[in-house]
């Protein structure tokens, strides 16, 4: 008996050491990840700062200026990866406790070898000044190569580029606007009249891949794989959901799946491309790729389908994302549901004027369908969050009751939307909570004056091109299914909003979870 008691003490043992030592082991091989990545983050920050000093660090006349080092600099509990970890972990509420533990109207945080400049919603009008000087598109300069997989020629091409002036051709006009919208609420309704009388989904799942494949059959055309590639279309929604791990270290090792979708998904584009080549050069999508513009053998640069990729992320994440939100946010308030679907009953169903095929009328959805838009403003109120802008040269940030800031091309300011949208002294101390009555006036009209205060897709001047579009899709396809299906969950239990997503959420929240429900025709 004694013996048996020994062996078992001694193999107990031995299973204890190997955890130890395979603890040790992974501990080990995560030190050697992060230093190895410490040294190429550094050597890429020496390169950097080699190629771009700024003027105003050379000249003695701006010495009135004061410095990005003069700024509040404000430190985290966990030295040097403390606001990295707080970004990646919940960017909205990390980024108001930022703001709130500051009185300074614009500070600096560091990350690792990159410094952001976060700038209250006080500023709005004074960076609004700087539209030019600033661009969303410039931040592929820093993540483009490592994200998107982006060459050295095209990063440049990025710089020295404002896109604005293909995306307010495409998307400014009224002509294009109306027909792109025309084409994704066809799309959308064609594709709920197909539907069975009674259809079990997984509600997210579904709408988001709808919401995408209407998207993109107005933006890439009819004949594009998002809505021709079943296979390419689950890849590229697994993609828009793990996208930012691709920023880690050896993404082919620490994010396999984000990586594998990626190369995926690029080539299958390519071959998407060539077979349908001639459809494909007429599209928006086309239009506003920049490689497409810069390089005279663009077809043959794999940056031209890269850029597609990222167009794509942006263009067709967004609307199809906060749809979700917005209908798992009605579903879970029952008596607002049924205010919403009865006014989506008086919407009509009209012939198209620029495609062959019905579609909702939403000429008038805002006097018809006021407390639908008043959810979506509410919808994006709450799940904005921040955006990055990067200067795109050199320039003065005058700040109120100081000297101007002197900011150097390449840095790096952090715009929240979220600090606006959830102020209590514009909201009122329900912030927090989904009210979409707050937008509805005493006479039972939106208040325009309200949802002017909403933070959304941009702040200080840099708006969303394709805002007007997506909001016109996103109305498309929620009154789409409100109108057409009641929603029923398949478990019979009471539907509840979904929580955050880890991880940078940069732009907008994105949902944890999804719920099966039937779909059943009223």
């Amino acid at each position: 008996m004694a013996v048996s008691i020994d062996a078992f003490a001694s193999k107990g043992n031995s299973i204890e050491r190997f955890k130890l030592l395979l603890v040790t082991a992974i501990a080990d091989l995560i030190l050697i990840i992060l230093t190895l990545y410490t040294l190429f983050s550094f050597v890429q920050y020496l390169l950097h700062h080699r190629k771009t000093f700024s003027f105003f660090s050379k000249k003695s006349a701006h010495d009135g200026f004061i410095r990005i080092s003069q700024l509040p600099q404000l430190s985290s509990p966990i030295p040097y990866f403390g606001h990295l970890l707080g970004l990646q972990r919940d960017t909205t509420r990390y980024v108001n406790s930022v703001i709130a533990s500051t009185a300074a109207q614009i500070f600096a945080i560091n990350i690792p070898f990159k410094q952001i400049i976060v700038v209250n919603p006080s500023l709005d009008k004074q960076l609004a000044r700087h539209v030019s000087d600033t661009g969303l598109a410039q931040i592929l300069a820093h993540v483009g190569a490592r994200v998107f997989g982006l060459g050295p020629n095209t990063i440049q091409v990025i710089l020295d580029t404002d896109p604005r002036r293909f995306h307010q051709v495409e998307f400014g006009s009224p002509e294009n606007l109306k027909a792109l919208s025309e084409c994704s609420g066809v799309f959308i309704w064609g594709e709920m009249n197909k539907m069975a009388p009674d259809t079990e989904v997984d509600l997210a799942h579904w709408m988001f891949g709808l919401t995408v494949s209407a998207t993109a059959s107005a933006v890439w055309g009819v004949k594009n794989p998002w809505r021709m590639d079943r296979e390419f279309a689950e890849e590229f929604m697994n993609l828009t959901e793990t996208f930012d791990s691709l920023s880690r270290p050896f993404a082919w090792l620490t994010a396999r799946s984000a990586y594998n979708s990626r190369d995926f998904l690029m080539k299958r584009l390519r071959e998407f491309h060539m077979q349908h080549r001639e459809s494909r050069v007429k599209t928006v999508a086309h239009a506003i790729n920049v490689v497409a513009h810069s390089d005279p053998n663009w077809e043959t640069n794999p940056d031209y389908y890269n850029i597609e990729m990222v167009s794509a992320i942006g263009l067709l994440a967004t609307a199809s994302t906060l749809s979700v939100w917005l209908v798992r946010h009605l579903l879970a308030i029952p008596e607002l549901l049924k205010i919403v679907v009865d006014e989506i009953q008086q919407l009509q169903v009209v012939q198209a004027e620029t495609q062959d095929g019905l579609k909702l009328d939403l000429t008038n959805i805002r006097t018809l369908c006021p407390y639908l838009v008043a959810s979506w403003y509410e919808t994006l109120r709450l799940h904005m969050t921040a955006v990055p802008r990067l200067a795109r040269h050199e320039f003065g940030l005058a700040l109120p009751g100081a000297q101007p800031l002197a900011v150097s091309q390449g840095d790096l300011f952090l715009l929240p939307m979220c600090a606006s949208n959830l102020n209590t002294n514009t909201w009122g101390p329900d912030a927090a909570s989904f009210r979409p009555s707050r937008f509805i006036t005493n006479n039972g009209d939106l208040s325009n004056s309200l949802i002017r205060k909403v933070k959304a897709f941009g702040v200080a001047g840099n708006l969303c091109p394709g805002r007007v579009f997506g909001f016109e899709t996103a109305m498309a396809m929620v009154a789409g299914t409100l109108g057409t299906f009641e929603i029923k969950s398949a478990d019979g239990k009471e539907f509840s909003v979904p929580g955050v997503r880890q991880g940078f959420n940069v732009g907008f929240e994105r949902y944890d979870d999804d719920v099966k429900v039937i779909l059943s025709k009223r």
